[in-house]
């Protein structure tokens, strides 16, 4: 399994981290949004595992991540668009 994709799956699982790791997370994840194409078909439902699990344990992770970051803020500056609806567990 590629190692971004292997640490992102490891970090959906440990929702009790750091919030920095966490910010370290949706980092790994923007990264893995563009080397999507090029994953083997096993690896993106490896990833979308991961998704499922980050989606349901968003609001363990965002308190977390609250404590170091606004998020909306954070979007706002950078710009973040929807589609890297993981930088919205806010919303979700």
């Amino acid at each position: 399994m590629n190692d971004l994709l292997q640490n992102y799956c490891v970090s959906v699982e440990l929702p009790d981290c750091s919030g920095l790791e966490h910010l370290e997370m949706l980092e790994n994840r923007d990264r893995l949004a563009e080397l999507e194409t090029n994953l083997t078909e096993i690896e993106k439902q490896q990833l979308a595992l991961a998704d499922f699990q980050l989606i349901e344990k968003a609001r363990e992770f965002y308190s977390e991540i609250s404590r170091f970051v606004n998020l909306a803020a954070k979007r706002q500056s950078e710009e973040i668009s929807p589609h890297r609806w993981w930088w919205y567990l806010d919303v979700l």
